[in-house]
């Protein structure tokens, strides 16, 4: 009898657990469904590899869709790609839809293009994406920080790939 209650009980617990975990499953790969789709969306639009966006997105934030980083010089970058507040006069009242991913994801993309516009498609585009300079326009310690975010940016790529 007592095995029985046992049973009961578990039985309970076990429904209890789909009832909070399935939904909670299925919101996470929705989740990350979107966030492939928006990668590559936008890597289709700018003709940006949607790799080197996730690789972006990884480095800045590991995905964070509300990541807030709070610089040196009174700037602040916001969402997973990390759009520096220095945008906000491009932006303008399209600056509040950051918080979305996917609109997050489609103004790095914009932003990367304007490097590649400037530098090419090399990491001197990509350096530019996180400094607003190519490696050839930096010097001393901002250029060290950028071929280091290069290097990370290298590793997620792989990463990624695998």
């Amino acid at each position: 009898m007592e095995f029985m209650n046992v049973l009961d009980s578990s039985r309970g617990q076990c429904d209890r657990f789909k009832t909070i975990i399935f939904p909670l499953l299925l919101v996470l790969t929705w989740h990350t469904h979107s966030f492939s789709f928006c990668f590559t969306r936008a890597g289709e639009h700018y003709g940006i590899s949607p790799l080197i966006l996730k690789a972006i997105s990884k480095v800045e934030s590991n995905y964070n869709p509300y990541a807030t980083n709070y610089n040196k010089d009174g700037s602040i970058d916001y969402c997973h790609m990390q759009i520096n507040s220095y945008w906000v006069k491009h932006l303008g009242y399209r600056w509040r839809f950051l918080n979305n991913p996917c609109y997050c994801t489609m103004v790095g993309a914009w932003i990367l293009k304007q490097c590649i516009n400037k530098y090419g498609y090399t990491w001197d585009a990509v350096a530019c994406y996180h400094t607003g300079k190519s490696l050839k326009e930096l010097k001393g310690k901002r250029k060290e920080k950028a071929e280091k975010y290069i290097k990370k940016i290298v590793k997620a790529i792989k990463q990624i790939a695998q």
